[in-house]
């Protein structure tokens, strides 16, 4: 799959020369890709067994961003009900995604570093 990315990077960029900066990140997406598989290929499978403490740590993680996001979306939409702005949901909903990957992200990586879960 990587190198199916980087030629047909290379194809778009030399067949298509107003689509050059697609064509880029295609083969520099190719690259990550392949390296990462690379890297993964050599570490063994124990290394990528998440024991019982990180699963409860991401679940945790994954009720609270739950939560964030839906707090988002009810102060979103009375901003929209009870004042003047108007907010548009195509916008509004890159927003919310945006929030919840970072809201996971960061709890998860809080609750590591915590220690244990109550």
């Amino acid at each position: 799959m990587s190198i199916g990315m980087v030629i047909a990077g290379i194809l778009l960029s030399y067949l298509m020369p107003s689509l050059f900066f697609v064509g880029f990140f295609l083969i520099i997406a190719g690259t990550i890709l392949s390296v990462t598989g690379v890297y993964v290929a050599t570490k063994p499978v124990e290394y990528f067994m998440h024991d019982e403490r990180i699963n409860k740590n991401t679940d945790k993680a994954g009720h609270h961003a739950f939560w964030i996001m839906a707090n988002v979306v009810i102060i979103l939409n009375l901003i929209d009900r009870f004042t003047s702005v108007s907010i548009e949901y195509n916008t509004a909903g890159t927003l919310i995604i945006l929030i919840g990957i970072f809201s996971l992200y960061f709890l998860r990586w809080f609750y590591n570093k915590k220690g244990e879960v109550e």
